[in-house]
């Protein structure tokens, strides 16, 4: 039998160490969750008594309408992937196989931006979304989520792309493939990992975004789960195992959309570095 290394044995023991930390919270708001407020204050990490106990998702379903905000978080995310999706993929191909003047000082100006934090133009973008008729509307909200996140879907997708080889693109050329044909029947198939990761990141980030919608939303009925939960933990402060339901709620989505996408998630992340 072959013996393990104390390397390996030491490297296992960090990932494990780390998985634990990782799933500790969403273990504790589980545990949390099934209690009464008396149970948690009586001994927050010990096992619940009932694990039957679901009022306190009752309660947040009904009191605070959860399948209303799941409604308009997904319709936000989905309009703001399409939009994005339709400005990033055609320039990323440009920046990665085009020859046009000032190409490489456009991709450092799209790199440039990425540095800069969203907090810096909210008061520049709240602005322009009022001269439009968007402030107070969940068109902002889309808009900025779409702008703010060409800058990474380029870089990204651009390093992705360079590695289409040219052949590929130049048989497409000689068999009389426009330029939409060619990214609808080749570049775009052929990147669909390297899609697939930067819309896992996107919707993630959206997801768990607080500080655009709180500030572009102002109307109950069209905030998003992030916003809600924010509501929540503001009125419901001293109720913590109700807090932790909503919590807990807000936080599945993303953690299962990881778990099932992580092969897509891989290969987007190396196809790049492959030639």
């Amino acid at each position: 039998m072959k013996a393990i290394s104390l390397p390996k044995i030491g490297v296992f023991l960090v990932l494990a160490m780390f998985a634990v930390l990782a799933l500790f919270p969403l273990v504790f708001m589980a545990m949390g969750s099934l209690k009464q407020s008396s149970e948690f204050v009586r001994d927050p990490l010990a096992w619940p008594e009932d694990l039957t106990f679901f009022d306190n998702y009752r309660a947040i379903w009904i009191r605070f309408d959860i399948l209303q905000l799941f409604v308009n978080t997904v319709t936000y995310i989905v309009l703001s992937s399409l939009l994005s999706m339709t400005v990033s993929i055609p320039a990323s191909f440009a920046l990665a196989k085009l020859r046009f003047p000032g190409r490489n000082a456009l991709r450092l100006l799209l790199v440039g931006t990425l540095i800069i934090p969203v907090i810096t133009f909210i008061v520049p973008s709240y602005v322009m979304m009022a001269d439009w008729g968007f402030a107070g509307n969940w068109q902002s909200v889309v808009l900025l989520w779409s702008a703010t996140s060409v800058p990474g879907n380029v870089f990204l997708l651009s390093s992705l792309m360079r590695g289409i080889p040219d052949e590929i693109l130049e048989s497409a050329k000689i068999d009389g493939a426009g330029y939409f044909q060619t990214l609808g029947r080749i570049v775009i198939p052929l990147s669909l990992p390297g899609l697939i990761t930067v819309s896992i990141f996107n919707v993630t980030g959206w997801w768990n975004d607080l500080l655009i919608p709180l500030i572009f939303l102002q109307s109950d009925e069209q905030m998003t789960v992030t916003v809600g939960m924010a509501t929540i933990v503001g009125r419901l402060s001293t109720n913590y195992p109700l807090l932790l339901a909503g919590l807990l709620i807000a936080s599945v989505p993303p953690v299962v959309a990881y778990i099932l996408l992580q092969r897509f998630i891989r290969q987007g992340l190396v196809i790049g570095a492959i030639r």
